[in-house]
């Protein structure tokens, strides 16, 4: 394996006791064995880090950091600190992968000579597990800009790609920005790519627990979400405005997915002045988002009512999620 590239698996930890070990096994026990294995414990309350410190003492590929909680993107840059890689995988630690994950995708890189792999999910509930799939169009060898329209409409997540060392260097996730700062990360590292693979397999199972910072419960500090319509605007306000209606499509859902959270929130009436300003900037994007051609009917008919009345939309979703 001297020969063989080096895979960095950085792994941000924090509270995830219940899930921990099963994520760890998926990746010790990978069909390809030259990986470097980094634990960063946020600083955990639950023994999280002693699972963590186990791992590295019966694997040498394992790499066990301690720190006080700083937060999911401070975790994830002290991984890549440390990292010396030829590629970089970013799982979370309550999901788990296939056991032939990183063969199958070092294999998709060698047969299409491109600089990332992005690769489909299971959504893995307690008792049942559904196949994320996406149009077959939207599967195969892509440049930069049919590359970031793909990242926006259906695969945002940063943990369901694999990505060049050279794609890394130099980036960093966001600390001030704690929810969808993970789909800008993939953003900004795929727009240094040549080509990028989408690959239709899943691999990835994304575990619905609370533990998680995405989905769990709200946190306000999720609020900065806002701060993405800046960050993006470098890479499609300037470089690719092609890309803008399908990244504004994308925040729309991101905004009224958190506006529900905060609806249903005990707490929520603190909230009111940042419910109006999630509120006016879906209505201030609405109508040039309808234009664009993207909505599907189900998304044109959420739009609408959200638009007429949030409290009414919120009202409809919950009681169709209990039905």
């Amino acid at each position: 394996m001297s020969n063989s590239p080096i895979i960095s698996v950085i792994i941000p930890v924090y509270n995830t006791a219940k899930h921990l070990e099963k994520c760890l096994d998926s990746i010790v026990s990978q069909t390809y064995k030259n990986l470097e294995i980094i634990l960063v414990d946020d600083g955990s309350t639950d023994n999280s880090a002693e699972i963590c410190r186990k791992y590295s003492e019966i694997d040498k590929r394992v790499i066990f950091v301690s720190k006080e909680n700083e937060g999911v993107s401070k975790t994830r840059n002290k991984g890549i600190s440390l990292a010396r890689g030829d590629y970089y995988h970013f799982p979370d630690s309550d999901d788990y992968l296939e056991l032939d994950t990183y063969e199958y995708l070092l294999d998709l890189i060698k047969k299409h000579n491109c600089d990332a792999v992005a690769f489909e999910h299971f959504v893995t509930y307690p008792n049942r597990e559904i196949a994320h799939s996406t149009e077959k169009s939207r599967y195969g060898l892509f440049d930069a800009v049919k590359t970031q329209k793909i990242l926006m409409s259906g695969m945002q997540f940063c943990c369901n790609k694999l990505y060049s060392k050279k794609l890394i260097e130099g980036l960093s996730f966001r600390e001030d920005i704690y929810r969808g700062e993970d789909t800008l990360f993939a953003a900004q590292a795929l727009d240094k790519a040549d080509s990028v693979w989408f690959d239709p397999r899943p691999l990835y199972h994304y575990v619905q627990s609370e533990e998680s910072a995405c989905r769990g419960l709200f946190r306000p500090s999720q609020f900065t979400v806002l701060k993405l319509y800046e960050a993006y605007q470098p890479l499609y306000g300037e470089k690719y405005p092609e890309v803008m209606p399908y990244f504004l499509l994308f925040m729309q859902e991101v905004l009224i997915s958190l506006y529900y959270d905060v609806w249903s929130d005990k707490n929520a009436r603190q909230y009111a002045k940042q419910k109006k300003e999630m509120y006016r900037s879906i209505c201030s994007h609405y109508k040039f988002i309808a234009k664009s051609g993207l909505l599907s009917k189900k998304q044109k008919i959420k739009f609408y009512i959200f638009k007429c009345s949030p409290t009414l939309f919120c009202a409809l979703h919950k009681l169709i999620h209990k039905l």
